[in-house]
């Protein structure tokens, strides 16, 4: 029998252990991902640090195509939610977010609540040879939705799809042929210390 593979989350981001993003459906030269989580209360925090050879960050406003510009996202669920919280975030600070259901129906999240997630991005290094960066979000997981009290459910990626490069970096892989980060029985059960 196959054990579901966790991850721990502690209570400060400074004193987490990273969680490595692996390259799925391809190897990508100079691109390496990690992530580290914390929680306190109903705050989840999230720290990215990526390299990649491009940096791209055009999209400006809250729920346009993030994922066409070097992204991050996530996706959460409680146990017994028949939805998942989808989020991603662009190299430029620019937030797209929806609920997915069971049926593969999507509602997009209000801009107005996106724009209460306190988003940090932090460009370490941009030139022709590589560029270094960084994300920090902190959800109110009470505000998006998603009970905490019982046990959390997810996955995390790094992407780039409309760069001459391409890559995709998860947490833990889906298993699918083609890119898709979307498959909830390839969430990992987040373990808080």
């Amino acid at each position: 029998m196959e054990t579901q593979p966790t991850i721990t989350v502690g209570s400060m981001l400074e004193r987490s252990l990273p969680v490595a993003l692996v390259p799925c459906w391809g190897s990508y030269e100079k691109t390496e991902g990690s992530l580290r989580l914390a929680k306190q209360g109903d705050t989840l925090s999230l720290r990215y640090m990526l390299r990649s050879p491009l940096l791209r960050r055009m999209v400006q406003e809250h729920n346009q195509e993030v994922c066409d510009d070097s992204c991050v996202g996530l996706l959460l669920k409680s146990k017994e939610s028949e939805q998942y919280l989808h989020l991603q975030c662009s190299a430029s600070g620019a937030l797209r977010s929806w609920w997915v259901s069971n049926e593969g129906e999507r509602t997009l999240l209000p801009s107005s609540l996106l724009e209460t997630i306190p988003v940090t991005v932090t460009i370490l290094e941009n030139s022709n040879a590589q560029s270094r960066w960084s994300v920090e979000m902190h959800l109110d997981l009470k505000a998006l939705k998603i009970d905490t009290d019982g046990p959390l459910f997810g996955n995390f990626y790094s992407c780039a799809e409309q760069t001459d490069q391409k890559y995709y970096l998860l947490a833990h892989e889906t298993g699918t042929l083609e890119p898709n980060v979307e498959v909830p029985s390839a969430f990992m059960a987040l373990e808080f210390l």
